[in-house]
């Protein structure tokens, strides 16, 4: 087994109740060589105070305090410290299976990847959906361009563009440049998106390793109770296609009908579960993405 250094980002924020099951599940790991970077965010209850017991207790875990700036901005410090040749992430509410970076390494090393992703489950209070993304395939597999994969594995019932089911190489992500953007949601998504220019291999995992607990007072559920949700998302789509543009990465302007379709599914999928009708969610869609300039055009309402 490979002995290479994993380095596990996890940002934390005011979610005490959660903190012993998230970390355990990670010191807990099959494969052991790992820097867990804990960022505090500027925590009000017990969060921080629950991170150093675990810092005492296990030298692999650092705990790094910093005055509230979100969650992307956390991830971002965790990317800047990690000494890892590889690195991942975790949502500090949700919890990993025992074997799980055991099996991404694995599969990143095995296939000469730069990237290892495998599947993930949804967690409800009264049920856990196995296996969510891609139920096409049932068999793990490698893509030689990291594009084929998305086309496989994000135009589907529940897009997979999560970075908390991936092991990178640090080397990649640290070079490329592309760190977390301010947005409240759908940061992931744009983070794996501004990386594909620069992954050229991906390995699969067709079982689901990471659980993604789905809480009614998470940020996205939230969002959708009290705002315009399209609003949100369409802020990263427009990110994305300016970053495209900008960049001089127009081969890969075609994935941009792939991430609007990620962006319109989580819409209706979490306003519908937040309580609205079509009807709104139309309307919230039309009014999201009217009047942006997206690579270059500007786009009117969906008529």
């Amino acid at each position: 087994m490979s002995d290479r250094l994993i380095s596990v980002i996890v940002p934390f924020y005011n979610l005490e109740k959660y903190v012993k099951t998230c970390l355990e599940s990670i010191l807990g790991q099959s494969y052991d060589n790992l820097e867990i970077i804990a960022i505090d965010d500027g925590s009000s209850d017990k969060t921080a105070e629950l991170l150093a017991e675990y810092e005492k207790n296990d030298k692999r875990l650092v705990l790094v305090r910093q005055a509230n700036a979100g969650a992307g901005a956390a991830s971002n410090r965790g990317i800047d410290l990690a000494r890892g040749e590889y690195l991942t992430f975790a949502d500090n509410d949700d919890w990993i299976e025992p074997t799980m970076y055991e099996r991404l390494l694995a599969a990143l090393e095995g296939n000469k990847a730069d990237m290892a992703v495998c599947n993930f489950n949804l967690v409800y209070p009264d049920r856990r959906d196995t296996c969510y993304s891609n139920m096409r395939t049932e068999a793990d597999d490698v893509y030689d361009d990291v594009y084929g994969y998305f086309c496989r594995h994000c135009a589907c019932a529940k897009p997979n563009n999560y970075t908390w089911t991936r092991l990178y190489k640090s080397k990649i992500v640290k070079d490329s440049g592309v760190r977390f953007e301010n947005f409240r949601l759908g940061a992931d998504t744009l983070f794996n998106f501004k990386l594909l220019p620069y992954m050229k291999r991906a390995a699969f995992i067709n079982e689901g390793l990471y659980n993604y607990v789905q809480r009614r007072d998470s940020s996205v559920f939230t969002a959708a109770r009290a705002e315009s949700l399209a609003s949100v998302y369409a802020d990263g789509f427009e990110a994305l296609a300016n970053y495209y543009s900008a960049g001089g990465f127009n081969e890969f302007l075609s994935v941009l009908p792939i991430h609007a379709f990620t962006r319109l599914r989580s819409v209706f999928f979490y306003s519908r579960l937040a309580g609205m009708g079509d009807d709104e969610i139309e309307a919230d869609i039309k009014e999201g993405f009217a009047g942006r300039m997206i690579g270059g055009y500007l786009t009117g309402a969906v008529g």
